[in-house]
């Protein structure tokens, strides 16, 4: 997903909601809507995500937009990634309308999401102290622990998790309609009207993603666990370690 179209990604939309839970907007595309039900919540279900808008500014009003390009599309997710959702649905205590909100539950189109956020994740953040009143600038009144910056993201836009994830399903899946199509590109020519994203394409492309984490989580080492600022909702050390103890029994 573009960023924008991730700041904008709402409960419907998201799996473990979508799509029984489409509010069916566009009356024009209910052959659409009834295709997806027996695609991705059939017999043999696949986790997706929905693409249905981006939030933009608009005569300085954030406002839900068509994603870039028109580009409506649907996403299959790995299955550590569905997992991760249903978690982070779970945790909201009160029916957010956002999947992804910020700190304070409001939009994060609004938050500065790449200095507020990204930046400090990539390039890390050195301890933060108290500030004492009076004390003039140079502590804070939130206390914050330092952690060390992301190796090889130092520096890095967002924009490229985008772009790296692109290259990992051209090398794996290896089928332009259905990677471009994930990528919310369109195909011109002879080659792009007559083709169609199926369903054994979309399988591949969950399956391997969903290889490329176990081998990233084989490779952890030992004693790593997530870090985190705040105390977080979900159990996030030990679903790791279960991701981990996968990722070892693949790789042998």
């Amino acid at each position: 997903m573009r960023p924008a179209e991730l700041y904008s990604l709402r409960h419907e939309y998201c799996h473990p909601n979508w799509p029984t839970a489409d509010p069916r907007v566009d009356p024009d595309e209910e052959e659409r809507y009834e295709e997806d039900v027996e695609r991705y919540a059939g017999a043999d279900p696949m986790p997706a995500i929905r693409v249905e808008y981006q939030h933009q500014w608009k005569d300085s009003v954030l406002s839900l937009l068509p994603p870039k390009y028109d580009s409506h599309r649907t996403l299959v997710v790995p299955d550590f990634l569905a997992e991760l959702l249903e978690m982070l649905l779970g945790s909201h205590e009160s029916e957010w309308e956002w999947v992804f909100p910020s700190v304070n539950g409001g939009e994060l189109a609004k938050a500065n999401f790449t200095y507020y956020y990204w930046r400090k994740i990539a390039d890390g953040q050195k301890p933060r102290t108290p500030r004492r009143k009076g004390g003039g600038r140079g502590g804070s009144w939130r206390v914050l622990p330092g952690w060390e910056p992301v190796k090889n993201w130092v520096g890095k836009r967002l924009y490229l998790l985008r772009h790296g994830h692109k290259e990992w399903i051209d090398e794996d899946v290896r089928i332009r309609i259905a990677v471009e199509s994930r990528m919310g590109h369109e195909v011109a020519g002879v080659e792009g009207l007559y083709a169609n994203v199926t369903v054994p394409m979309e399988r591949l492309m969950m399956d391997t993603l969903q290889a490329r984490w176990l081998r990233f989580m084989a490779a952890l080492p030992v004693d790593w666990e997530p870090r985190s600022p705040s105390p977080l909702p979900v159990d996030l050390a030990g679903w790791v370690k279960l991701q981990v103890k996968a990722g070892k029994a693949q790789a042998s």
